[in-house]
């Protein structure tokens, strides 16, 4: 698994909707290739969660000229190119989720969720987690409950086989302005509530997380307001602080955890230079075991930013 794998790219906004979806081979750098497409119109801010077979992107915001938040889950097969269904619904309209996944299950915070009814609120952040089976196409709606600290939109992750790592984000607290650096981790087994782990160095929103089943790397993205280019690890069997890994080539923001990795290289997607900035379609690369600066890996065919990203062979696939 670490010497391979396919790494998935999909959606995002530029302001216009973005369907498409193109794949990497994590272990060599290049340019990726088309996959196929979406089928919604486009999903920015989407969730994203995988095992070895399939990939789950849940929700999102469609952009230009629909604008609108979606509850659709849509699945796709990650080594078949252009195999994507409807696999069912979220309880919500809902953007800025973030996911995790290991064999079995992927597990998603619900963001900013706008029930499927009127009046709508403005503000309607749920605090806490969908579960979905991968191979089965189950859904529960109500997964455990985000703790008070902790953020439930725009978050970075890493997994393991056991458990899923949420870092930083915003909706702290179910309140929209409040960001934080909380690290927290939710198990795959059951539906209990998240535990404090650590804490990232500073605030983060719209990072991302690349991973193996020992190490954590977060690329920090923004912090709200500034876009920075830190890069920082954690050891995932202990608890505690983060350590610096490196910098990324540049300020970076508005990944939204638009990520693959393999369990020896991470790779993600470098979106926009500073919030703002030009809209970019670059990969970016770092290898997890050894601390360093990331590499250039080459060229999505897409520009976009707050794309989804997964892979078939992360760290929480053992």
């Amino acid at each position: 698994r670490g010497n391979g794998g396919r790494g998935i790219f999909a959606g995002g906004w530029e302001p216009g909707s973005v369907r498409n979806i193109d794949f990497i081979n994590i272990a060599s750098t290049g340019n990726a290739t088309a996959w196929g497409e979406l089928i919604t119109v486009g999903a920015a801010l989407a969730g994203g969660a995988s095992n070895n077979i399939r990939g789950v992107i849940a929700g999102g915001y469609t952009g230009a000229p629909s604008a609108a938040r979606i509850s659709t889950i849509q699945a796709l097969t990650i080594p078949t190119n252009g195999e994507i269904f409807d696999f069912g619904d979220l309880q919500f309209n809902s953007q800025q989720l973030s996911g995790v996944g290991n064999a079995t299950r992927g597990i998603y915070t619900n963001g900013y969720a706008y029930p499927n009814m009127s009046p709508v609120s403005n503000n309607n952040l749920n605090m806490s987690y969908t579960m979905i089976g991968f191979m089965s196409s189950s859904i529960s709606s109500d997964f455990g409950d985000i703790i008070n600290n902790a953020a439930c939109t725009d978050l970075a992750t890493v997994e393991t086989p056991i458990r899923g790592y949420f870092a930083g984000g915003e909706g702290t607290g179910g309140v929209d302005t409040i960001h934080n650096k909380n690290i927290t981790i939710k198990g795959f087994a059951n539906n209990s509530e998240s535990l404090n782990f650590g804490e990232l160095s500073t605030l983060s929103q719209r990072g991302s997380g690349v991973g193996s089943a020992t190490r954590g790397v977060f690329v920090i993205g923004s912090t709200i307001p500034a876009a920075v280019n830190t890069l920082e690890y954690i050891t995932l069997t202990t608890s505690g602080e983060t350590t610096d890994f490196g910098d990324t080539t540049a300020n970076t923001g508005s990944i939204n955890n638009d990520a693959a990795s393999n369990t020896i290289r991470g790779v993600y997607h470098h979106p926009q230079t500073a919030g703002g900035g030009t809209i970019l379609n670059t990969l970016e690369y770092i290898t997890i075991a050894s601390t360093g600066n990331a590499i250039d890996f080459g060229d999505l065919n897409y520009v976009s930013r707050d794309g989804c990203g997964f892979s078939d062979s992360h760290g929480g696939l053992g």
